[in-house]
């Protein structure tokens, strides 16, 4: 969970008016500027709105909103979400994928990680590849969640 405090911080950066007011339009944001993901889907169910200026919340309500989206189970993605996605990538179907196109997601979508804290990471959760480039993914994914 955010801290109150926190999330008040965060609201008067986006208080163009100063009124202590949030637009609505802006709780994602808000949500993704204290460092955590959930869906749009989540923060429309939450007030959430489509155009700038339609919806206004004082900051206490804010934080009871950030609080809810945080505790909304699956708000991000979960292990077998993961699997999944490496599946998508696994072109002999038995449990690996190229270690470069595991580098090439991680440094390209989402929210771009610097080519050496990448490599940083490969180096220390993922098995050494193959001849061929291919590593399984299963063992990474479980050091990767706190599994193994």
């Amino acid at each position: 969970m955010a801290s109150a405090d926190a999330v008040k911080k965060v609201c008067e950066i986006y208080d163009w008016d100063g009124k202590g007011q949030l637009d609505m339009f802006y709780l994602g944001d808000v949500v993704y500027a204290l460092g955590h993901n959930v869906t749009k889907k989540i923060c429309m169910g939450l007030g959430q709105q489509e155009e700038q200026g339609k919806k206004f919340c004082n900051f206490d309500e804010v934080v009871k909103l950030v609080d809810q989206a945080l505790s909304t189970p699956e708000n991000t993605g979960n292990y077998h979400d993961y699997v999944e996605l490496c599946k998508l990538y696994d072109k002999n179907e038995n449990g690996t994928m190229m270690l470069a196109e595991l580098e090439n997601i991680l440094s390209n979508l989402a929210d771009e990680i610097p080519k050496e804290d990448t490599m940083a990471l490969l180096a220390e959760l993922a098995d050494p590849e193959d001849e061929d480039g291919f590593f399984p993914y299963t063992p990474f994914l479980d050091r990767l969640t706190g599994k193994a």
